[in-house]
């Protein structure tokens, strides 16, 4: 059967685990080079079994600031056909909505069709390290992400029950609200929540605060900007170009910090480019200080997992 749903998980021959387009993204990018591309099978173990292939899309590619933004993505292969039981597969007809469906209902609906990979549950705690949470940096390779809750045992055909997204991979947010931004009117971008363990239901677009209206001490929100790196060794300090009270604001990783996390490499990979782009955009989860001196702010993490770093355009490319 084919796919009518967006692909979110695949199941990485190599790695032989289950990631999402993301996760493969670092791990490719974590590779010393030459790089080798992954193959991919379907996350249904029914499918798995007949060797049905998924296509990974721009996982190769560093995220960068770009016009034609396409999203990294999960594609069906057109030469391969699913399992009747496959997650991915839905009989459901696309345009018939949903019985009592709201007109508020509606809109959220066809807004969340257009995203390849749409968050419902974002969970930022860290958990140990012993106890690694789905999709997320750990000593081992990355497992695949579970639903936010267990789906329910009813005479449903399982492909046909509802799911909801949850994850704790930041930078999988990131281009869930990127590709948002991008594909989406100003209304639908609206209308799209985010449930924050800890917090409740938010909208995506007011979970994240572009640094310029950031709070000192304002720590439930992912904060976000353009500027330019330093860099100390292994470590780097970020300077936003947006001052805040007419203070300057930074992001410093030591160099032990980078030592300390397992995908510093591709965090190295991304800085690299510094000298052939024109700046990069950091989002980061965490807190708005006031330095001692008082003079400057900087935004302090706990995790440099809660820190993805966007490239900005090539210096070389034309201005719009």
């Amino acid at each position: 059967m084919k796919t009518s749903k967006s692909i979110t998980r695949a199941f990485c021959v190599e790695l032989q685990q289950e990631l999402s387009i993301v996760a493969a993204r670092r791990e490719y990018f974590s590779q010393e080079p030459p790089r080798a591309r992954f193959s991919f099978l379907c996350s249904s173990e029914a499918c798995r079994a007949l060797g049905v292939k998924v296509t990974g899309v721009r996982y190769d590619v560093k995220p960068q600031e770009n016009p034609a933004f396409v999203a990294a993505h999960f594609r069906a292969n057109p030469n391969y056909e699913h399992h009747a039981d496959c997650e991915w597969v839905d009989d459901t007809p696309q345009d018939a909505p949903p019985a009592e469906e709201t007109e508020s209902e509606s809109a959220l609906r066809k807004a969340r069709r257009k995203l390849d990979d749409y968050i419902d549950v974002f969970d930022p705690s860290l958990k140990e390290r012993g106890k690694p949470t789905p999709d997320t940096d750990k000593p081992d390779i990355p497992q695949a992400e579970e639903p936010a809750q267990p789906t329910p045992v009813s005479d449903t055909p399982k492909r046909n029950q509802p799911k909801e997204t949850r994850t704790s991979n930041l930078e999988r947010l990131v281009d869930s609200f990127r590709q948002a931004q991008t594909e989406l009117s100003k209304e639908e971008f609206a209308l799209l929540p985010l449930r924050v363990p800890g917090q409740g239901e938010v909208t995506l677009r007011s979970y994240f605060r572009h640094i310029k209206y950031a709070q000192v001490g304002d720590e439930r929100r992912v904060l976000y900007g353009g500027g330019l790196v330093e860099r100390f060794g292994t470590g780097f300090r970020f300077t936003f170009f947006d001052r805040l009270r007419g203070k300057r604001v930074t992001l410093y990783v030591s160099p032990a910090q980078m030592q300390a996390y397992r995908s510093s490499r591709y965090i190295a990979e991304l800085l690299s480019h510094a000298d052939e782009v024109k700046f990069f955009t950091l989002f980061a989860l965490g807190t708005l200080a006031e330095s001692p001196s008082g003079k400057s702010l900087s935004v302090e993490i706990e995790d440099l997992r809660h820190l993805a770093i966007v490239l900005g355009p090539a210096k070389d490319a034309p201005t719009l």
